[in-house]
């Protein structure tokens, strides 16, 4: 190895230990890079929320992982294919649900489950074996890019967008469509505490007209009636419904520990000898850097907070950027190896 650069930072400013995203490093062994999924409720394991349980959980587990690839007296966790090191990895939620006494309860409702991301590079024999689930990405030699998004996001963020261009309209300032738009998106347009700005029965019905409307347009595919659900039931109430399922159309994978359809695990084999650079990010980056290293890609990330910050232009997203608040946590790990 010729080179490492890392660096990973929270969404929510001053509060870095926050952070929900987690790497894994390991020189010539193996890197990983995994996202937590946002808390949908106050659920905490231990001090931290779902997402960052599960990101800090699946991050040990892959650490123990790759260490076993060279341990003869672990047959059974040497690596033989991106599913059954998902599984594993999986198990070791379940594991660590049941460790805080919370199995039952996280089977019974999936919005007290954590969950998170994960793209692996891992060093097995020759050969450079990427596993993934979820949304992080990954750039070989500067040019071959993997990254999974999930069509459902175009939804809840077309949602936030139309929420937050109605409001605009109204004459409310930035900082209140940022804060109004998030609450329609968070909880849908149909669970809005009565009395409330966002439970408003006219700005509800032109939101979700304006919603549906673009997104049959972005989206034609799409069915009309998971589209309703998520534009009604949003993010913490209508999203869960859709994770590791194959069923429905916006069904997407996520490492929670229930079973996840192998259809929703990626994997890609590369001869060792032909890689030069390995680049793992998580979603928070908008833009690939124009090249290799932390520089060139918190130079992107400068780009798209000054283009679009609200996140409702080029960057659309179900969130965006205020002044305590950056639309997500982001981490990026790259490896020179020639």
């Amino acid at each position: 190895m010729k080179q490492l650069e890392a660096f990973t930072l929270g969404k929510k400013v001053g509060q870095p230990e926050a952070n929900e995203d987690s790497l894994v490093i390991m020189p010539g062994r193996g890197y990983a890079v995994i996202d937590g999924v946002t808390a949908r409720n106050e659920t905490r394991y231990g001090a931290m929320l779902p997402g960052q349980f599960a990101s800090r959980t699946v991050q040990k587990a892959t650490e123990r992982y790759i260490l076993a690839q060279s341990d003869v007296a672990q047959p059974a966790l040497h690596y033989r294919g991106a599913v059954p090191f998902i599984s594993y990895l999986t198990q070791a939620m379940r594991d660590a649900y049941a460790a805080h006494g919370r199995l039952d309860a996280v089977t019974a409702d999936w919005k007290l489950r954590g969950g998170c991301t994960i793209m692996a590079a891992l060093m097995v024999g020759d050969r450079l074996e990427i596993a993934a689930v979820g949304d992080s990405g990954i750039r070989i030699n500067g040019r071959d890019t993997l990254q999974v998004l999930k069509p459902l996001d175009d939804v809840t963020s077309i949602l936030r967008r139309e929420a937050w261009q109605v409001f605009a309209a109204r004459g409310e300032p930035e900082e209140v469509c940022d804060r109004l738009a998030g609450l329609l998106t968070w909880q849908g347009t149909r669970n809005q505490p009565a009395g409330s700005a966002t439970a408003d029965p006219a700005a509800i019905a032109n939101i979700e007209a304006r919603a549906l409307q673009a997104a049959r347009a972005h989206l034609p595919k799409a069915p009309q009636d998971e589209v309703l659900l998520l534009i009604r039931d949003g993010i913490a109430n209508g999203q869960g419904k859709f994770q590791n399922v194959v069923e429905p159309y916006f069904g997407y994978g996520g490492i929670d520990g229930f079973p996840i359809p192998e259809r929703h695990v990626e994997s890609r084999s590369y001869a060792l000898a032909e890689i030069e650079t390995i680049e793992l990010f998580s979603d928070g980056y908008f833009k690939l850097g124009d090249g290799f290293g932390v520089a060139a890609w918190e130079a992107a990330f400068a780009e798209v907070e000054a283009e679009d910050p609200h996140k409702i232009g080029r960057y659309m997203s179900t969130k965006g950027t205020t002044p305590t608040i950056l639309t997500d946590d982001r981490s990026y790990l790259g490896i020179r190896l020639k």
